[in-house]
């Protein structure tokens, strides 16, 4: 990806790299969705990357932005949710974790320069934090980016509406 290249290029670069990915899978019998890439494609909502506020640097650890995004979510008292998908770093996309507010602006707490674009799915806070606590991991992703048992869960039967937070713009329908 060039410097010059916009964040709506991004978004179509990592919904492009999404869609393939599904169209790979093919459809998996039982399942609505084809694996990650298809549960983040139907439930995924894309955000506004921005740096942080003030200018400032982000307070979370790098590396740690699973636990960092869902502590900011959660302490928020209902200003951010926390979102689980994937972001266009530099040149690549990579499991990532955020916060947003209402406004669709991401929070990244643990990247110092913000991704270029990211497309992920909004859980509300309370709801992230219980589930992450019972299963010790993050909502999508366990060891080495494989999914997790919860996200095959999803994948085969959906994800329950009232986990999911009404933030983002929609992931386009087609190319």
């Amino acid at each position: 990806m060039t410097e010059t290249a916009t964040t709506a290029d991004a978004e179509r670069w990592l919904v492009d790299h999404l869609r393939a990915d599904a169209q790979m899978r093919g459809e998996l019998p039982g399942f609505r969705h084809a694996g990650l890439s298809g549960l983040l494609l139907a439930y995924g909502r894309l955000f506004t990357p921005a740096p942080w506020p003030d200018g400032g640097t982000p307070p979370g650890e790098p590396g740690q932005c699973y636990i960092e995004s869902v502590g900011w979510a959660w302490a928020s008292d209902g200003e951010l949710v926390y979102v689980e998908g994937m972001a266009w770093d530099l040149a690549f996309p990579m499991e990532h974790a955020w916060c947003a507010g209402k406004d669709g602006v991401v929070r990244d707490l643990t990247w110092r320069r913000p991704g270029r674009a990211y497309l992920g799915i909004p859980v509300h806070a309370e709801a992230a934090s219980r589930i992450m606590g019972a299963q010790g991991s993050p909502l999508l992703y366990a060891a080495e980016g494989l999914g997790s048992k919860l996200a095959m869960e999803w994948a085969r039967d959906g994800i329950p509406a009232e986990l999911l937070a009404d933030v983002g713009r929609p992931v386009p329908v087609d190319g």
